[in-house]
């Protein structure tokens, strides 16, 4: 494999890791083959918003613990310095970023990282445009500043403000012509979170910045409008030839780093065996090394193939779970579902025509079986993770105690509380926003309620 440079990046929106996690992340990395670690949490406030505050010694000095025990595990420790509103043409900016740069080198730190990302792609500051010709001539200008500093052993990496799309905007051409042939370049593919990316189109962005990039991929990262969506999921949609056409390959972890340790698995699979990976079993083996047992790492692939939406599988495909057949098998059983509730939920995957005889057993057995596997994971022996999918994991129980409550009301037509209990608990299982199998579940209790109803002869 050619991207010999895998990395975990922490780099997303929210709350930090904990030291604790951060070290949990090094050992991790060991296990699976990951060699390097990329400190930029965008709400670290004096990585990024307040770049120009010093990191106190207490911050210092777990760096330097940190970076001890990179070395220890054979994990280069990357530092990110990112400068929101950075003045090109004050000296003093230069100086203070120079210094914090200097401060993590006396850590033991020798690999940096310049995060020019989420910022605006023109001159925030009149006076710059006075001294450079463009913003990314300006940034050339800022990454040549810093190489000098560096040890002769490290690496240097630039993440630049236009980091996905085509790859052949003027910007990106500047960049390529100016930047020195040591440094490295993240690239995220055709968007901010790809749900592809080819080797092809790699090359194309190559030959404008004049170096292989080293790929950003923000998965199985879940900040901002991601945060209700677990991303427990196995890895898609990444050549087979697509090592071999980067210089690195840097996976982007979410704040739940338990929970993006089990995605990550899978991705270290995949640059294994780029050409012999197979995403399905990778994600059941991840769960099995994830857990404890046999029956945690059931539930977890049970819950990560109801809580499949990612941007790997957004739209109709995040509805494609495998309760589908259970569920039309059982309103096949009834003679189909009561037409007055109304259309199925939305996206829904087609009804297979392989789906099986009518019977509602197999869809009253996968109901137990939801119940079986929230109280599973409610009860994992790993701490973080059994934290990390907590909200899932209730959002689980909740739509099995949904669902158990609209068979009660199938199963009591007579009896009109049965009814009124499963619009009761539908209130209160949405007020949990956390993804997991859409309206499959809420569209199935009304449904219930509907027959039910129609059994009743009940009238508005």
């Amino acid at each position: 494999m050619t991207a010999e440079r895998r990395g975990v990046l922490e780099a997303f929106y929210g709350r930090p890791w904990s030291w604790d996690e951060r070290h949990r992340m090094l050992d991790f990395m060991q296990e699976v083959g990951f060699n390097r670690y990329l400190y930029a949490p965008k709400n670290d406030t004096i990585h990024r918003n307040r770049w120009q505050e010093p990191y106190t010694h207490v911050e210092w000095r777990q760096f330097e613990r940190l970076a001890t025990h990179a070395r220890e595990v054979g994990v280069e420790l990357i530092f990110g310095l990112s400068a929101l509103a950075f003045r090109y043409s004050d000296p003093g900016h230069l100086e203070v970023l120079l210094s914090k740069l200097q401060a993590a080198q006396a850590c033991g730190i020798r690999s940096f990282a310049l995060l020019l990302d989420d910022l605006p792609s023109r001159f925030e500051h009149g006076e710059d445009a006075g001294v450079f010709p463009d913003l990314a001539r300006a940034q050339v200008w800022l990454v040549h500043q810093l190489l000098p500093h560096l040890d002769p052993e490290g690496e240097f990496y630039f993440c630049p403000t236009e980091y996905h799309g085509a790859g052949n905007s003027a910007y990106l051409w500047a960049l390529g012509a100016g930047l020195d042939p040591r440094v490295l370049v993240f690239w995220t593919g055709q968007e901010v979170c790809s749900p592809a990316i080819g080797a092809a189109e790699l090359r194309r962005v190559a030959e404008v910045l004049r170096r292989p990039v080293v790929v950003w991929d923000n998965f199985p990262v879940n900040d901002l409008d991601m945060q209700y969506d677990l991303h427990i999921a196995a890895l898609t949609g990444r050549d087979p030839d697509l090592p071999a056409a980067c210089s690195g390959y840097f996976a982007a972890a979410g704040a739940l780093s338990a929970a993006s340790e089990v995605a990550m698995r899978t991705t270290a699979d995949y640059l294994r065996d780029p050409a012999g990976y197979d995403p399905a079993q990778a994600l059941r083996q991840a769960a099995q090394r994830s857990t404890h047992s046999p029956e945690e790492a059931q539930a977890l692939v049970f819950l990560a193939d109801l809580a499949r939406r990612t941007p790997l599988t957004s739209g109709p495909a995040a509805l494609e779970h495998p309760l589908w057949p259970a569920i039309d098998r059982f309103w096949a059983a009834r003679g189909g579902p009561p037409p007055a509730a109304g259309p199925d939920v939305p996206g829904r995957p087609a009804e297979a025509a392989e789906a099986g005889a009518p019977d509602e057993a197999p869809l009253r057995e996968a109901v137990e079986a939801m119940h079986q596997h929230a109280d599973t994971l409610a009860r994992l022996h790993d701490p973080l993770l059994l934290q990390n999918v907590a909200p899932w994991t209730a959002k689980l129980a909740g739509w099995a105690r949904v669902a158990r409550l609209g068979l009660a009301a199938l199963d009591h037509p007579q009896d009109p509380q049965a009814r009124e209990a499963v619009l009761d608990e539908l209130a209160l299982v949405r007020e949990n926003f956390h993804w997991v199998a859409g309206d499959t579940f809420d569209t199935f209790a009304r449904r219930c309620v509907w027959a039910a109803e129609a059994q009743a002869g009940a009238t508005p």
